[in-house]
């Protein structure tokens, strides 16, 4: 993995590559550091890089414009944000960040971010222009939906995208506008409820034929159903899932696809249900992958037993097969960081380390 770092801070600069070089699990080339804009540019044009990690407010130029540039020089280089303000955020999703990290990085989210980058250098995703004659809705982790330019498409008020999910994820069939009430506005009298359901399905008509969709919303014998095809990682997922065997392939993708749980963000009582569906059928999924005995790439079982630890953290199992992991690729200097967060995370609900776990670690270290 090629990596470059931009950042108008010398010292910042060294503290993140001593903070990267540091990371055995990731074959890491740091080719080269700047402070300004100008040479940064420069040296895209002549050498390919993966990965830029690139400070956002720098004293020659904003780095959400200097995103756009390199990606113009090299459109499959990853951006990674590295800022001490999150105000950021929703305009580093619209250049399409690989992540956003907020100063002083912390080890675990550089972690999480070089890993997602890597997934995306070895997974071939079908290219957005195959989709352009469709919207497309990310749902895994934080929501947004892009318009056909991949912009994100900005909605009106809080309920016009709560509805519009909830005719998304219920599209197969039409919904009772009774339904819709007692769904969205469930504390409102029923004529203040119908009032808002007419307004808030004017809005989100009109934001959909904005962009393109004719007749987006159909009312037939008062039941509501989206009339739109909109592409989904949900339905990536699913189709990942329903696979009767998986290969590294596979599990590569649906590790990529997964980026968090389904509507995190989200406060819908109807999320639950299909957020909980989800999450176990990855989890048996990851599950199942690791406990074959004819798995030999251990990068891919590495990644594998972190979404595990990282879908449920305080589960002792997932603790003790990445502990187990450690110890035979012999990372002496990841175990003891790694069993150490062990003890830090069981601390945080006052349970001990299992008596296993300190057996097998002391055991290691009295034999490295």
């Amino acid at each position: 993995m090629n990596i470059m770092i931009v950042d108008d801070e010398k010292l910042a600069i060294d503290v993140l590559s001593i903070m990267v070089k540091q990371l055995a699990q990731f074959q890491i080339n740091i080719k080269g550091t700047f402070t300004n804009s100008t040479e940064a540019l420069q040296f895209l044009e002549k050498e390919i890089i993966d990965v830029v990690f690139l400070d956002i407010e720098m004293i020659d130029t904003h780095g959400m414009q200097l995103a756009k540039q390199l990606l113009h020089k090299q459109p499959s280089l990853q951006i990674i944000f590295v800022t001490a303000h999150t105000q950021f955020a929703v305009e580093a999703f619209e250049v399409e960040a690989t992540d956003y990290l907020l100063k002083p990085v912390q080890e675990k989210r550089l972690i999480n971010a070089l890993t997602k980058a890597q997934k995306k250098m070895v997974v071939t995703v079908a290219p957005r222009d195959e989709k352009k004659n469709s919207l497309y809705a990310h749902t895994l982790g934080s929501f947004y939906l892009l318009d056909v330019q991949h912009n994100v498409i900005k909605w009106r008020t809080r309920k016009v995208r709560e509805l519009f999910l909830y005719l998304l994820f219920h599209q197969k069939r039409p919904m009772l506008n009774a339904v819709l009430l007692e769904e969205l506005w469930p504390d409102l009298n029923f004529e203040k409820a119908a009032s808002n359901l007419h307004t808030t399905i004017y809005h989100l008509r009109k934001i959909l034929k904005d962009n393109g969709i004719q007749d987006p919303i159909l009312l037939v014998n008062n039941h509501y159903k989206l009339n739109a095809e909109i592409q989904t990682d949900y339905d990536e997922l699913n189709q990942l899932l329903e696979q009767d065997q998986h290969d590294e392939k596979s599990i590569q993708q649906l590790l990529n696809c997964y980026e968090g749980d389904f509507l995190i963000d989200e406060e819908y009582l109807w999320v639950n249900q299909i957020r909980l569906r989800l999450k176990q059928s990855v989890l048996h999924v990851l599950e199942q992958y690791i406990a074959r005995t004819d798995v030999a790439h251990t990068l891919l079982k590495y990644n594998c037993l972190q979404k595990l630890l990282e879908l449920d953290e305080y589960n002792e199992q997932y603790m003790f097969q990445l502990l187990e992991f450690l110890i035979q690729q012999n990372r002496k200097q990841e175990c003891i960081k790694f069993f150490e967060s062990i003890e830090a995370k069981l601390a945080e609900i006052d349970l001990p380390v299992p008596e296993k776990f300190y057996r097998k670690y002391n055991e290691f270290l009295l034999n490295v």
